[in-house]
């Protein structure tokens, strides 16, 4: 008897077991393809007495079941009322040979080349070992009698993974096929509740610039623009700048909070010359209701028939964004960037491609995100909850010394 820890041992002995014996016997919570475990049970799938896999939480990919959905030794759990959660790998021969894993391994990609792993390695050379082996079978038989075919159901399962896949990601802190280094609870902000986040709002700003109350007047006097106007093309030359973050006019309202755009030459241009595709570009982002990434897709796509010789970046469009959408969207700009990428536990290259996926689906997963409005509380407190993502700034926002 002996432990396997690292999971491309197992992986390993789990090819080595299927080359040595010829009758396998597997029942596993979840399985996926992409290991070389995966590819040899593919090879040699005569082998296959029994094979039952469980489909909870979506967790078993498609492309397995795909693969071995019309082999009739292999079946799927597909009830609900509890959890199907064995990791059990049994090979023998003809002459009484066998030799089984058992432990914390499913039958995945993950579990098989990097996950924390733990099996025992069990013989027929092992005390006990004739019980052993009858116990595990008649228990892979108790499995097979209320595990299911899947011939018919994998399409409806696949819709089901596909629709579920983003959040299963999200659980594992998984955005755009990118894993953070940093756990969402060791962020400074994505666990608080919305009175926490509040609370740290005003708390960073009160201890930097006292800008809470000229920041709420910034997001509040852009909206009431949008509100009136609708189109930005309608709007004025002095409020296009406003919005874009280009002028500071001597009004109590100091417009380059949230990301000063002074320094982007074009861009200027683009604005006081009323570029149609940055009007076209804000028209994909509705003034109100749910945002989704396919509305920031098309932004981005007619954003860029602005600028065909490139020179612009999430920087200017982030601004646009936050200012016509505070409640989804922060400016991400050289102020705030290290910062946030930081908390986030994320590379501070973020781009146009990367932008939604890296900072937004975060911030949307996180709790106070999610809070209702808080209806009992001041007038300040409510606009800051409507501006709730673009406040960010404020928390990360780094002075120059």
């Amino acid at each position: 008897m002996k432990i396997i820890t690292k999971p491309a041992y197992i992986d390993n002995k789990l090819v080595e077991l299927m080359e040595k014996y010829t009758n396998y016997y597997i029942a596993t919570a979840w399985a996926s393809m992409n290991s070389s475990a995966a590819s040899k049970l593919l090879d040699n799938e005569k082998y296959i007495n029994k094979m039952v896999v469980g489909t909870h939480f979506y967790q078993t990919h498609p492309n397995f079941i795909k693969n071995f959905a019309s082999h009739s030794n292999v079946k799927f759990i597909l009830k609900t009322d509890k959890i199907f959660h064995p990791k059990v790998y049994l090979f023998s021969d003809e002459n009484g040979n066998w030799e089984c894993l058992i432990g914390s391994a499913n039958f995945t990609q993950a579990a098989l080349t990097k996950n924390d792993e733990i099996m025992i390695h069990i013989t027929s050379n092992d005390q006990g070992s004739e019980k052993i082996f009858t116990d595990i079978l008649k228990t892979i038989d108790s499995y097979w009698e209320y595990a299911e075919e899947m011939t018919e159901k994998i399409t409806e399962y696949t819709n089901l993974w596909k629709k579920n896949k983003n959040k299963l990601d999200s659980l594992r802190n998984v955005y755009g096929g990118y894993t953070s280094k940093k756990s969402m609870i060791k962020s400074n902000i994505l666990s608080l509740q919305w009175d926490e986040y509040y609370e740290k709002i005003r708390s960073t700003i009160d201890k930097q610039d006292d800008s809470f109350s000229e920041r709420i007047k910034v997001l509040q006097k852009i909206n009431n623009y949008f509100t009136e106007k609708q189109i930005f093309s309608s709007f004025t030359k002095l409020q296009r700048k406003q919005v874009a973050g280009l002028i500071d006019d001597g009004s109590e309202i100091k417009w380059k909070w949230f990301g000063s755009m002074v320094g982007a030459g074009v861009f200027h241009s683009k604005i006081n010359n009323n570029d149609p595709n940055i009007s076209n570009a804000l028209n994909c982002i509705p003034l109100t209701g749910p945002v989704n990434e396919a509305h920031y897709n098309q932004f981005i796509k007619t954003f860029k028939q602005a600028f065909p010789t490139g020179k612009c970046g999430i920087g200017i469009a982030s601004r646009l964004l936050a200012m016509k959408r505070p409640d989804y969207f922060v400016c991400l700009d050289g102020k705030n960037r290290s910062a946030l990428c930081k908390d986030f536990g994320i590379p501070q290259k973020i781009d146009f491609e990367t932008y939604w996926e890296q900072i937004i689906a975060r911030i949307i997963d996180s709790v106070w995100w999610s809070s209702s409005c808080p209806e009992d509380s001041r007038k300040e407190e409510k606009q800051a909850w409507n501006g709730r993502v673009a406040m960010i700034d404020a928390i990360f926002y780094q002075h120059k010394e």
